[in-house]
């Protein structure tokens, strides 16, 4: 009844992108065997994740993290240890080795993403084998096998901002960075009409026109967004970007009357304080 695990449980959604991690890893992923995606997908889905929102202590969350591990370190042969556990530890011989670009793609073994179109200026005093930020890195790399939005919670200033602008900057992807607030309308994300000036030389002063969205404008050209503080995001925010963070990845906009599908070069990242920091605000 003491157990830490205690508020730990499973739901159906929960194992659904479990599955769904593994058969997408063991498609696109020739090194990874269907253990290693099993054991890396538990990881993803509900370790990396432990304890948010609550009031652990970073001693239980590693004892939990731990234990968790090691049940499942038991459910598979011993004979695919060797293979089926890299990266999976996270511990310090993992952690020294060194990301690199291969054959058009940027990671570390195992895990890789697409090389994007931006040409890679030098970004070499960002360390990413620092060991905190290597295993953070190794987290999000392991995330992005799958089209799936990511939120990283942290307190602030330990560098969430930094190290996806870091990653952007390394595999050739151009970054959009929002900085929310309760202020932020949707109307700031995916555009309106504004005032223009007229086009036709019959007419003087001025015409409503529709301007693309800081959001929007991401989504056709492909490129990553960051939504910081999105803990700040009003009720109505977060509604509108549903289905751009669900399954259905698109966004309808009303006012066009058109629906715009999230391309495969277009990621979504969030970042959050805990709910214990950040100077009172929600």
């Amino acid at each position: 009844p003491n157990s830490t695990c205690m508020d730990f449980t499973l739901s159906l959604r929960d194992v659904l992108a479990w599955a769904r991690f593994i058969v997408t890893v063991i498609i696109n992923n020739a090194k990874m065997t269907i253990w290693s995606a099993y054991l890396h997908g538990a990881s993803l889905m509900h370790l990396d994740g432990l304890g948010l929102g609550t009031s652990l202590s970073q001693e239980e969350l590693k004892a939990t993290k731990r234990l968790a591990k090691q049940f499942l370190l038991k459910q598979i042969p011993s004979s695919e240890h060797s293979e089926s556990t890299i990266g999976f530890f996270e511990d310090g011989y993992e952690l020294m080795q060194p990301f690199m670009k291969i054959e058009n793609s940027f990671g570390v073994t195992p895990f890789c993403i697409p090389l994007g179109p931006e040409k890679k200026s030098n970004c070499s005093d960002f360390k990413f084998n620092a060991t905190t930020t290597g295993m953070n890195l190794r987290r999000i790399l392991r995330a992005m096998q799958i089209s799936k939005p990511i939120l990283l919670e942290g307190s602030p200033g330990v560098g969430k901002t930094s190290l996806i602008s870091a990653l952007a900057e390394a595999s050739g992807h151009r970054l959009t960075r929002i900085n929310l607030s309760e202020q932020t309308d949707i109307s700031d994300l995916m555009g309106s009409d504004l005032p223009m000036p007229a086009s036709s030389n019959e007419c003087s002063g001025s015409e409503f026109m529709w301007c693309d969205g800081i959001f929007l404008k991401a989504i056709k050209d492909g490129h990553w967004v960051l939504l910081d503080e999105l803990n700040l995001a009003s009720q109505a925010v977060l509604e509108g970007l549903n289905s751009c963070l669900d399954h259905r990845s698109n966004i309808f906009i009303p006012e066009l009357g058109k629906t715009f599908q999230c391309p495969s070069t277009f990621r979504i990242f969030a970042a959050q304080n805990p709910m214990a920091q950040g100077g009172g605000r929600k």
